[in-house]
């Protein structure tokens, strides 16, 4: 009898490990809507209807980064709302309901998955009216990041209307964001990286700002830059020689370069008679750019007076074989030399900054120095403090500055390399016809974008 009970419960045991099928394709389809209550641009007349979403196949009860009610997002938002899990759907309840004469754009994000973990990978987006017809009216764009230039993923947008009304969108892995079908009218729309995930813009996230208007039926393109807020001044932290004009101021946070250097005062001190004065003052992206210009405009000088030697060394040879009254009315020259031009000195790259113009030219990046062109070579081992007001941030926060001492020191085996001695400096560019300079004693003005003022 035992041994008969021992046979029935392998053979059970054994039925049961082949419920569970060996191998087979594994799942990494991620779930689909297949249907939804009310239908795309329907016109819904019960306002207690409730919004449901249909999967194509059984979906997690959690969703990630949030709880469920995050994985719906209402437009415009009026009220809370519940959210209900079943297997194959997901059923949205409006506190007090539906409110009449109002497009809805209901948006399924991208957290939804199936049993193995396979997430959405895009947004899913109902539009429906509870009055009226949809007008496709747009707004559309980009989120990106005001430091780097880079496209900021998943950013939560609110568009506050003129009358009081919030809308709702959420940007792609692209940074792309898109409100449809939103009335016309005057918008505050603000970008912000949601981290606590409650749908409101705090005071400590990462934001950005813009107001629009949209007309009806228009489509509106624009992009938002996001910034993480600061509450202090940008604070001068010291200051380098570049080459015997040029020196370099820096600061602990990125400086608006909108904002015209005509707002910013700097002062040398002591006075001094070898004390150099201040010919021009540059935000870190324009010098960038100033410098790119100039050497550019240094190589196609020298690249003319390469073709114009060369022009000039075949007359050379052509004096040797021929009689010199027949070069004499070819026009001989002198052969040119090369010039001791040299191009204003590069800024080092700092960590985490990349300022002056994107790869493609796009945007300018901010960055954390100010720099300066004397109006003459700082004299060797002399220590001079230079005293910065009225430096705005790039959040825009007015008041920074400091005071920062530099020497400029003599090194023998490299005087001929950093010196104008011997060799003509890079103050010799300022002649070159692309820079425009003003001298003035202890002030400056300067700005190479168009949107300084």
């Amino acid at each position: 009898m035992s041994r008969i009970l021992s046979v029935v419960i392998v053979l059970t045991s054994g039925c049961a490990q082949q419920e569970m099928p060996p191998g087979g394709p594994e799942d990494l389809r991620p779930p689909v809507v297949i249907a939804t209550t009310p239908g795309a641009l329907e016109k819904v007349t019960d306002l207690g209807t409730k919004i449901r979403f249909e999967f194509d196949e059984r979906i997690s009860e959690r969703v990630t980064g949030g709880v469920l009610e995050t994985a719906i997002a209402v437009s415009p938002v009026l009220g809370v709302y519940k959210v209900e899990h079943s297997p194959k759907a997901l059923t949205l309840t409006l506190e007090g309901g539906l409110r009449p004469e109002l497009v809805y754009r209901i948006t399924l994000t991208p957290t939804v998955s199936d049993m193995f973990g396979n997430t959405m990978r895009d947004p899913f987006e109902l539009v429906f009216s509870t009055g009226g017809d949809p007008v496709p009216t747009t707004l559309a764009g980009q989120v990106w990041d005001r430091i780097t230039g880079r496209a900021v993923q998943q950013a939560t947008l609110v568009a506050v209307s003129n009358d009081s009304l919030v809308h709702r969108s959420t940007a792609d892995r692209t940074g792309i964001f898109a409100f449809r079908y939103l009335p016309a009218g005057s918008f505050d729309v603000t970008a912000f990286e949601d981290q606590n995930r409650n749908g409101e813009v705090d005071s400590t996230e990462v934001q950005g700002l813009i107001p629009l208007f949209v007309e009806e039926g228009d489509t509106v393109l624009t992009e938002i830059s996001i910034l993480t807020p600061d509450a202090s001044e940008a604070n001068m932290t010291g200051a380098e020689v570049l080459d015997s004009v040029t020196v370099a101021l820096l600061f602990d946070d990125f400086l608006d370069f909108e904002i015209g250097a005509d707002e910013i005062k700097i002062e040398i001190s002591p006075d001094a008679d070898d004390k150099p004065m201040i010919a021009d003052v540059m935000h870190e992206p324009d010098y960038v750019v100033w410098v790119k210009r100039v050497t550019d405009s240094l190589s196609l000088l020298d690249s003319i007076e390469a073709e114009e030697a060369a022009a000039l060394r075949l007359l050379s040879d052509a004096e040797a074989v021929m009689p010199s009254e027949e070069v004499t009315a070819i026009g001989s020259e002198e052969l040119l030399v090369s010039s001791a031009r040299r191009p204003p000195p590069s800024l080092p790259q700092l960590q985490g900054s990349a300022a002056g113009p994107t790869a493609d030219g796009a945007r300018v990046l901010p960055g954390r120095r100010l720099v300066l062109r004397l109006s003459a070579p700082l004299p060797y081992e002399t220590e001079f403090a230079f005293t910065v007001l009225g430096v705005t941030n790039i959040f825009g926060l007015r008041g920074g500055g400091g005071e920062a001492t530099l020497s400029r020191e003599l090194v023998v085996d490299s005087v001929m390399d950093l010196d104008s001695v011997g060799v003509a400096d890079s103050i010799s560019t300022l002649d070159t016809g692309v820079v425009t300079t003003t001298d003035v004693a202890d002030t400056h003005r300067g700005c190479i974008f168009p949107v300084c003022h």
